[in-house]
């Protein structure tokens, strides 16, 4: 009986598809207007897949500045 509860959790988990993050999305959109390049080859530099240092490490600034900014509006807008 586990088994089979066991085997149904994971075929739920399958069939649910993955969410898309708008923040990324954003983020590789922006990268690649910057460095001239197509948004698929800043996907694979920050997997990993591709190596191009100028990309990289715009793609990291951006995320940096994103989440400076995200903590900045979390310390002015109380949530609670």
């Amino acid at each position: 009986m586990a088994l089979i509860r066991i085997r149904k959790n994971r075929l739920k988990k399958m069939k649910q598809p993955k969410k898309r993050d708008a923040e990324k999305a954003n983020r590789v959109k922006r990268t690649a207007e910057l460095c001239g390049v197509c948004r698929p080859t800043v996907y694979r530099v920050s997997m990993g897949d591709r190596e191009n240092e100028e990309v990289f490490t715009t793609y990291m600034e951006l995320m940096e500045r994103d989440n400076k900014l995200m903590e900045e509006v979390k310390r002015l807008v109380p949530f609670n």
